[in-house]
């Protein structure tokens, strides 16, 4: 997976409403945060240069505690004074959205979810929302997150670090 470019976020986000559905974030939003943090989009393309898949996610300031714990987190059209840019502190990340075209690419995407969480940041919690039943398998079953308290469905697997020490 490479970071999005601008072509590919457009690809990238009427893949998602296909395949996740119409209430998802608008392409505005979406190069808005991808300027905005450096790292918010990501595609993957096939042999052929095909979009195959897309993730998008975003780094939370401190600031989104109170927003996250109420489960109210806005992830269609996020608060920027929550959202951390390059140099800001990272309070935890929100899966914002995957979807793939293929099955190799939605297994992919899955993977990146997964890998962030685990790998990249261990020691910062996820939040996400399920819009399909296969989003909500990754999140409750294969990342390990559970439902945060409050309306609109909000999730949060805790940092994977702590997890494996309780275990």
């Amino acid at each position: 997976m490479t970071l999005a470019d601008e072509t590919q976020i457009i690809a990238g986000r009427d893949l998602a409403a296909r395949t996740v559905g119409p209430h998802i974030a608008s392409v505005e939003t979406l190069c808005l945060l991808q300027a905005w943090t450096g790292c918010s989009s990501f595609a993957l393309t096939s042999a052929d240069g095909e979009l195959a898949g897309v993730i998008a996610v975003f780094p939370l300031k401190p600031a989104a505690r109170a927003t996250l714990a109420a489960g109210v987190l806005n992830g269609i059209q996020p608060d920027l004074e929550l959202v951390a840019r390059p140099g800001d502190p990272v309070e935890a990340w929100y899966g914002w959205g995957m979807a793939g075209a293929t099955w190799r690419g939605r297994a992919t995407v899955m993977t990146g979810a997964i890998r962030l969480h685990r790998e990249i940041h261990p020691e910062l919690p996820l939040y996400g929302r399920a819009a399909t039943p296969g989003g909500e398998r990754t999140l409750l079953k294969r990342i390990g997150a559970h439902p945060v308290p409050g309306p609109g469905g909000l999730v949060m697997a805790p940092a994977w670090r702590r997890q494996r020490k309780a275990a």
